[in-house]
């Protein structure tokens, strides 16, 4: 079976979030405690997980709307970490029950990254895992993670490079916030987020596909 999956032209694309984090006009959280501390200073925002086993999150609205076409895109600086196993990157899609979120992230040592949907006390987490080959220190050099969602389909990133493609079936997208993750031991800042709502159609794909049928034997 040859699945085709619709084309679209892409309209325009439009800033709705432009961070560069030289103010707080957002309102990320601020925090200090003994498990987590979170700041912005100097036109970066600086987030540390000192808890032992509780990832932490650090969120803002989107500003798009439901079954909005996006590009959510981000800069992401590993400052330290203490397990090389550990993940930090992009959470999307989640309200402040945080019953569903997704999230899209990369170990510390550079050489994995997970890609997943979660169900709060739901037995089912859809995930995909893509392994890197390239295996180059990633500490203190700007990483860029980048969500697309067109049509029917998300695709992501890293520094420009696509490594996956799902359907929007595997992904929560109820919820108006995006946001950092980062796992215990590790430090993370950024200096830039955003994100655009894009505006596409269809393409009219018909006689490309009566071109295939008569070259392909069914």
């Amino acid at each position: 079976m040859h699945i085709i999956p619709a084309l679209y032209q892409i309209e325009k694309c439009v800033s709705v979030v432009k961070e560069d984090f030289k103010n707080n006009k957002r309102k990320w959280e601020h925090v200090e405690s003994e498990t987590e501390l979170a700041f912005l200073e100097n036109g970066r925002y600086t987030m540390i997980n000192k808890a032992e086993g509780r990832w932490k999150y650090y969120k803002t609205k989107s500003n798009l709307k439901k079954d909005q076409h996006f590009m959510l895109d981000a800069y992401i600086d590993l400052k330290r970490n203490e397990d090389s196993f550990g993940h930090f990157g992009l959470v999307w899609g989640f309200d402040d029950e945080l019953e569903y979120f997704n999230r899209f992230t990369m170990s510390a040592d550079g050489k994995r990254v997970l890609i997943m949907h979660f169900e709060k006390d739901h037995r089912e987490v859809f995930h995909r895992f893509q392994t890197r080959k390239n295996s180059k220190a990633i500490r203190n050099r700007p990483i860029r993670f980048t969500i697309y969602r067109i049509g029917e389909y998300y695709h992501f990133s890293i520094n420009g490079k696509t490594i996956y493609t799902a359907h929007e079936y595997h992904f929560a997208r109820n919820g108006s916030y995006v946001g950092f993750y980062v796992e215990p031991g590790i430090e993370i800042s950024s200096s830039f987020l955003e994100i655009k709502k894009i505006k596409l159609h269809e393409v009219n794909t018909h006689a490309g596909l009566n071109q295939l049928m008569n070259d392909v034997n069914f």
